[in-house]
């Protein structure tokens, strides 16, 4: 009679583990699930264009900056170098005009 009265604390003492193992499992489960629609909110298209779509015209975009980067800096070159063209210039006009009236002083 003991043996059974024994039996039965244990099965009732298995039964209540079992209970709190699957009470833990289904908790976890319901992280995982919430953790995975986050993450699915995260990378879901919510727009009408393809990603992939945005990224080639982004960067046929940027390519576009860079050519126009680029031929700036050509240009501004240029400019330097018809600056520095003109500065000689004007410089010699200035030092034949100081020897002209040099020579014209004396």
């Amino acid at each position: 009679m003991s043996l059974i009265t024994a039996g039965g604390t244990v099965g009732v003492a298995l039964v209540g583990v079992l209970v709190e193992l699957v009470r833990r499992q289904g908790n976890a489960l319901s992280e995982v699930a919430e953790n995975v629609q986050v993450a699915r909110d995260h990378v879901a298209n919510t727009h009408d264009t393809n990603l992939r779509d945005d990224i080639d015209s982004l960067m046929f975009r940027l390519d576009r900056v860079i050519d126009a980067q680029e031929t700036h800096g050509r240009e501004l070159a240029a400019l330097r170098e018809d600056i520095q063209h003109e500065r000689r210039e004007r410089l010699a006009v200035a030092e034949r005009l100081d020897d002209h009236m040099a020579a014209n002083a004396a």
